[in-house]
C-alpha cells in the first residue's frame, strides 16, 4: 500500500516500489479510480527511468512469455503520434529477417491511427492469433513471428476500460515496446516524443537490452528522410546523435511522402516495398530503418552498410519471400 499512496501523491517511485505496484495493478487490486488516478499522477508529474523499468519489470512477469533461445531483434514503437505514416516498422521487420537477423515483432491493434501492426499483418494474410509455441516456431522456422500484445498481455483486461476511459497517453503507451514476451535483446525503438529519447534508452539498458537504436523523427515514432534524433545504448552506456538521410546515402524527403491509408491500403504499400516493385521514398525510410535494425543488431559496421544491405534486400525481393512463408506458416499451424 505504501507504493500506492506515493503513487496518488505523484512521489517519485524506486525501482522496486514501481515493479510492486505494477503487480498489484496486473492482478486486479486497485479499484478504477485508484489506478486512473496512479494513471494520471505519473502523466501529470512525468514518468522516471526507475518507475519505467520496474512497471516493465513486472509486466514481463505477467506476460504470457515465448521459449526462443539466443538473440532477438524488435522493430518497435510507441505509437501515439498520429502522423499517418504507412506501417514502416513492421514493413522494416520483414526486411531485418531476411538479413538473417531474428525477429520477435510486438504490437497491437491501431489506437489513434487507422492501421496498427496486427491491423496491416491480419491485411496482410498473417494470422496473429497463433499460441505462443507457434511464435516461437514461426520466429525459428520463418526467421520472424508476431507477438499480439493482447494475446500475451492477458493481464492488461484489469486495466484496458480505465486506459479506453481515460483517453489519454498513459505509462502504458511507453510501456509496450518494453515488454516484449519473447525477451528480445536488441531493439530499434520509435517514441513519440524526443524527450524520451535517452530515458527509454537507460530503461532498455536497465531491463538487459544489449544494444539499442531508440529515435524519433519530424514528431514520429520512426526514422524519417530529414534530420532524426537517436539514443544509442551499447556496452551499458547511451550516447545521442542526429541521424540524416543524407548521412546514409539517401535523398531526403517530406513526412508528407510517407503517408499510409487503411490497413488494406498499408498493406499494398507493404507488399510492393518488399517486393522490389517500389522505388523513391517508401522505399528509401523502410531501407533506412532496416539499416539502422542491422545496425543495433550488429550485423552492420554502420547504420549506412546497413542501409545498403537493406536496399539489396529490397531489390532481390528476398523480404517478400519471408512475408509469404509467414503467412503460409500462421494459416497452416491454424487451420
Amino acid at each position: 500500500m505504501h507504493e500506492l499512496v506515493k503513487a496518488l501523491n505523484a512521489e517519485p517511485l524506486t525501482q522496486e516500489e514501481a515493479y510492486r505496484l505494477m503487480h498489484r495493478i496486473m492482478q486486479g487490486e486497485l479499484t478504477p479510480a485508484q489506478l486512473a488516478g496512479v494513471l494520471i499522477a505519473l502523466r501529470t508529474r512525468g514518468e522516471t527511468v526507475d518507475e519505467i523499468a520496474g512497471f516493465a519489470r513486472a509486466m514481463r512477469e505477467h506476460a504470457l512469455r515465448i521459449q526462443v533461445a539466443g538473440p532477438l531483434m524488435d522493430v518497435v514503437g510507441t505509437g501515439g503520434d498520429g502522423r499517418g505514416t504507412f506501417n514502416i516498422s513492421t514493413t522494416t521487420a520483414f526486411v531485418v529477417a531476411a538479413a538473417g537477423v531474428r525477429v520477435a515483432k510486438h504490437g497491437n491493434r491501431a489506437a489513434s491511427s487507422r492501421s496498427g501492426s496486427a491491423d496491416v499483418l491480419e491485411a496482410l494474410g498473417v494470422r496473429i492469433d497463433l499460441p505462443p509455441e507457434q511464435v516461437a516456431r514461426a520466429i525459428e522456422e520463418v526467421g520472424v513471428g508476431f507477438l499480439f500484445a493482447r494475446s500475451h498481455h492477458p493481464a492488461m483486461r484489469h486495466v484496458a476500460p480505465v486506459r479506453a476511459e481515460l483517453r489519454v497517453r498513459t505509462v502504458f503507451n511507453l510501456l509496450g515496446p518494453l515488454t516484449n514476451p519473447a525477451g528480445a535483446t536488441h531493439f530499434l525503438l520509435g517514441v513519440f516524443a524526443p524527450e524520451w529519447l535517452e530515458p527509454m534508452a537507460r530503461a532498455l539498458g536497465d531491463l538487459g537490452a544489449r544494444r539499442a537504436l531508440v529515435v524519433h523523427g519530424a514528431g514520429t515514432d520512426e526514422l524519417v528522410l530529414g534530420p532524426s534524433r537517436v539514443a544509442e545504448l551499447r556496452d551499458g552506456r547511451v550516447r545521442s546523435y542526429t541521424l540524416t538521410p543524407e548521412a546514409v546515402g539517401l535523398e531526403p524527403a517530406p513526412l508528407q511522402a510517407l503517408a499510409g491509408g487503411s490497413a488494406e491500403e498499408n498493406a499494398r504499400i507493404t507488399r510492393r516495398i518488399l517486393g522490389g516493385e517500389e522505388a523513391g521514398p517508401r522505399a528509401d525510410v523502410v531501407a533506412l530503418n532496416a539499416g539502422a535494425a542491422l545496425y543495433a543488431a550488429g550485423r552492420a559496421e554502420s547504420v549506412a552498410e546497413g542501409v545498403a544491405r537493406a536496399r539489396e534486400i529490397l531489390r532481390s525481393g528476398a523480404a517478400l519471400e519471408v512475408l509469404e512463408r509467414l503467412v503460409a506458416f500462421s494459416q497452416r499451424v491454424r487451420s
